[in-house]
């Protein structure tokens, strides 16, 4: 039960944020639902080459990877906000408005696709890929989300790997049943976590925190 245990520990995490602050749960409900289906997508490449989990069901691809979607997705998206207790309002100019969010939103898993399938990029580094090219875009057309984007990547990164730490303490094997550590970005382990973690929540953190603010408002703002 490694994996449902680890999603009903972020799913804590995000219903505190839902149910006390009730000016983002749009926002939250929005990015869940999005990573949730997300995860289940992604999941079936991931388990190719970076990790295979054991679900309840004992099939490759479970309701765990929708709960993990659904509850780092909804949490990167609003954390920044909670813990700067504000509710993030941006003025913006005709110049860095995207005129298709909707093809901003798919742009990032077909680029994922094309870097996995096309050029066979082991789906770590073409998730890093994919997310970089997103971030630089996304905050070279609208700088006022950098320091959402940072804070909001440092603050998932401390929530991710804590409750890694925290599940040590049941299943202090986990890493190693689970995860491939085919390479040095997989088996070289910081604090018993492989190093390849700590980056991907760093990253999502950065693309998520900003991502419904930055497609949402198309009007040009006085």
């Amino acid at each position: 039960y490694f994996y449902l245990i680890w999603g009903s520990i972020f799913l804590l995490v995000w219903m505190a944020l839902f149910l006390f602050r009730k000016n983002v749960r749009r926002e939250m409900l929005f990015v869940s639902v999005l990573y949730g289906f997300g995860g289940l997508a992604g999941e079936k490449i991931h388990i190719l080459d970076w990790w295979q989990p054991l679900t309840i069901t004992n099939t490759p691809i479970g309701i765990e990877d929708f709960l993990i979607g659904f509850c780092i997705g909804g949490v990167a998206a609003v954390i920044y906000e909670e813990v700067y207790k504000k509710h993030l309002s941006k003025r913006q100019t005709a110049s860095v408005q995207p005129k298709e969010p909707w093809a901003f939103l798919f742009g990032f898993p077909l680029t994922f696709l094309v870097l996995f399938f096309i050029f066979n990029i082991e789906s770590f580094y073409a998730t890093v890929i994919t997310s970089l090219i997103f971030i630089v875009y996304m905050l070279y057309m609208r700088r006022d989300l950098i320091k959402d984007s940072i804070f909001s990547g440092l603050l998932i990164l401390v929530i991710g790997i804590g409750i890694y730490y925290l599940l040590f303490v049941i299943y202090p094997g986990y890493i190693q049943s689970f995860w491939y550590l085919p390479d040095k970005w997989y088996s070289s382990l910081v604090f018993g976590v492989p190093i390849a973690e700590y980056i991907w929540y760093f990253l999502i953190g950065m693309y998520t925190g900003p991502l419904y603010e930055f497609i949402k408002r198309r009007r040009v703002l006085g």
